[in-house]
């Protein structure tokens, strides 16, 4: 799978065995081998159509310079082995030199077997991965107190932060919305702070604004302090970018970082401290944004129809939240930019532009509007992919499948139904401001899922007429042409304008005004 906002790409092996083996099979780790030499050198009619599209995905962005990273993951339910994990690093090893050097690209492989999984799901309660008894070589300056936690303030020295982040990796974060990502051109922030380690030490305590750990115990000793279990919750790339530092080449002795340790058995304190420490993380264009006047006039309006609207990135949505992170790619790909809404959503909030595009002046409505079309494409997805798996698709379903399995076509697909908007009404409108009425935008009369259903003959129709345009083997190649927005949708708005008083769109069309 891509991962663009990670800007990571991840290739999973899974095993699951009825009986209890010591060991999972090696060669199915070697597989993973495989499957990243098809990433590179295969061919692409040779490669089955339900990956094809993803993989010419990763193509381009390993050719655009968008990927950090790429994870071989073996997830099976035995024992974790030596013979498995050579096979891993043999197929890492291959990966690298598939990808030549030099190259920033960080190569991780992992086994997951049945101790690491309950491992992450005991973490998953916990927020604690690492469970070690951990001593600190510093002591507690001064504390304070609350109901059900206590916190401590330490000077630490960064050759402490180095040396866990050696240890332990990633794991130091479990509790954290975010690992470590990583030092390279497009990490300037983490590459900045590494810099400083090595060429002002002394200067860092005052420079940087600290980290902040959960432990679930701490004891003072003679030499310094006695740590339960740790977890970084704020700070992650400050202790990633410290332990990057290689401690032969640059002395670490004089640097001391600003930490507070705070203890806590309660889960539900827990999970509200984890939240709230993750929130007040570094801030950056799209947090910024949380708190724009556009954003909070949105969530106004929204909350005057009945839905709920998150300005906030970061939390998981529950029922139907919509947030900002769901509804910024569909709004700028509806209005034709499906290349940036395909780059990710970190590229989109970084560009004021692009920011603008999609929020400036949009009202509720018309998001509410955009986003169920959104969620329509995907219901049809799904449903598309349970018919595949019961074998009751046809010939025509299998190809539309085929090109909803890649993302890039989710873009453009919005985009093509922002080019027939018209045509489906029958009037002109204007496609910044296309919106549900007031009646149908409140969520008393309909649901966020219900006007996902509005839409569904809207997106079987059209889906249907780009699938006899083009089809998922050449719109990987196709989407590279500049004008191919106007070949696809042009026969597309013709068919759909000879054919629309055939098409069931009797419930969608007088919900649908200009505002």
């Amino acid at each position: 799978s891509l991962d663009r906002d990670s800007k990571r790409i991840v290739f999973a092996q899974g095993y699951y065995s009825q009986s209890r083996r010591d060991a999972a099979p090696a060669n199915k780790a070697s597989d993973l081998n495989t499957a990243a030499a098809w990433l590179f050198s295969g061919k692409l009619e040779d490669i089955p159509s339900q990956l094809r599209a993803t993989i010419e995905e990763c193509r381009q962005a390993l050719r655009d310079c968008e990927i950090d990273s790429i994870e071989l993951l073996y997830v099976h339910n035995l024992p974790e082995s030596v013979n498995v994990n050579k096979e891993l690093q043999t197929a890492a090893a291959h990966l690298k030199r598939a990808i030549g050097e030099p190259s920033s690209i960080i190569i991780l492989s992992r086994e997951m077997g049945s101790s690491a999984i309950e491992h992450l799901f005991a973490a998953q309660e916990s927020h604690i991965e690492v469970k070690e008894v951990i001593t600190c070589p510093a002591k507690v300056a001064f504390t304070e107190n609350g109901p059900n936690w206590e916190a401590s303030v330490l000077s630490v020295p960064g050759a402490w932060l180095n040396s866990l982040f050696t240890k332990y990796g990633d794991n130091l974060f479990s509790a954290n919305y975010r690992g470590f990502l990583g030092i390279a051109k497009r990490r300037k922030i983490n590459s900045a702070i590494r810099s400083t380690v090595e060429t002002r030490p002394s200067d860092f305590w005052v420079f940087n604004n600290g980290i902040t750990l959960l432990t679930l115990g701490l004891q003072p000793t003679k030499d310094g302090t006695r740590l339960t279990g740790i977890s970084i919750i704020n700070g992650a790339q400050t202790t990633g970018s410290i332990g990057s530092v290689d401690v032969n080449r640059h002395d670490l002795k004089d640097m001391k970082v600003l930490c507070r340790i705070i203890r806590c058995n309660d889960q539900n304190t827990i999970s509200d401290i984890v939240k709230y420490n993750n929130t007040q993380n570094e801030i950056t264009t799209w947090d910024r944004y949380s708190n724009d006047v556009e954003q909070n006039r949105i969530q106004k309006e929204f909350d005057e129809l009945g839905h709920s609207y998150s300005r906030k990135r970061g939390f998981r949505l529950h029922g139907e939240q919509i947030g900002i992170e769901e509804v910024v790619q569909p709004l700028i790909a509806f209005y034709g930019r499906y290349h940036d809404a395909s780059r990710g959503k970190n590229e989109i909030f970084e560009r004021r532009t692009l920011y603008n595009l999609a929020f400036q002046v949009k009202k509720a409505r018309h998001i509410l509007f955009i986003y169920t079309l959104a969620r329509s494409i995907d219901a049809r997805r799904i449903e598309l992919k349970n018919k595949s798996n019961s074998s009751s698709i046809i010939s025509i379903e299998e190809e539309q499948l085929s090109l909803l399995r890649s993302m890039r076509f989710k873009y453009f697909f919005m985009a093509v139904v922002g080019r027939s908007i018209e045509t489906i009404l029958g009037r002109k409108i204007n496609l910044e401001t296309v919106a549900f009425s007031p009646g149908a935008a409140h969520a008393a009369n309909y649901s966020i899922v219900a006007l996902a259903a509005v839409w569904s003959p809207v997106v079987e129709a059209i889906l249907s007429y780009i699938a006899t345009q083009t089809n998922a083997s050449d719109f990987a190649i196709r989407l590279n042409d500049e004008d191919i927005l106007d070949q696809i949708s042009k026969p597309v708005n013709a068919m759909l304008y000879a054919s629309r008083s055939l098409l069931p769109i009797d419930n969608f069309v007088p919900l649908v005004q200009d505002s």
